[in-house]
């Protein structure tokens, strides 16, 4: 099953403070501008896709501290699914009613 994850520049993961005590090695090899992605269960890695490969890791230690600061200051979320499709089936439900109202007026006026 897929995973979500969101991309940051490493510059704004490195303004949580306790970043530069918890960053794995890997981490050392990257600049701020850097495109790193965070995990849904808040890990950070270099890859967004091959979470098999230990060294891509670059930050693991999920404090209740960094998940304030990934949810506030980054604003990490995952995203509801099944509020999101439901959200886009009443949009399309809509759009097809406006549509047959449209197709409707415009065979009355012909």
């Amino acid at each position: 099953m897929p995973r979500y994850c969101k991309a940051y520049k490493l510059e704004d993961l490195r303004k949580f403070s306790g970043w530069a005590d918890a960053a794995l090695e890997a981490e050392k090899e990257l600049n701020d501008d850097s495109i790193v992605y965070i995990q849904e269960d808040l890990t950070v890695t270099k890859n967004c896709l091959d979470l098999d490969n230990k060294d891509d890791f670059i930050f693991d230690k999920v404090t209740p501290e960094w998940e304030t600061f990934s949810k506030e200051d980054l604003s990490f979320a995952v995203p509801d699914w099944e509020e999101e499709s439901r959200i886009n089936r009443e949009k399309l439900k809509e759009l097809e009613e406006k549509e047959k109202q449209e197709k409707a007026g415009q065979e009355a006026g012909a």
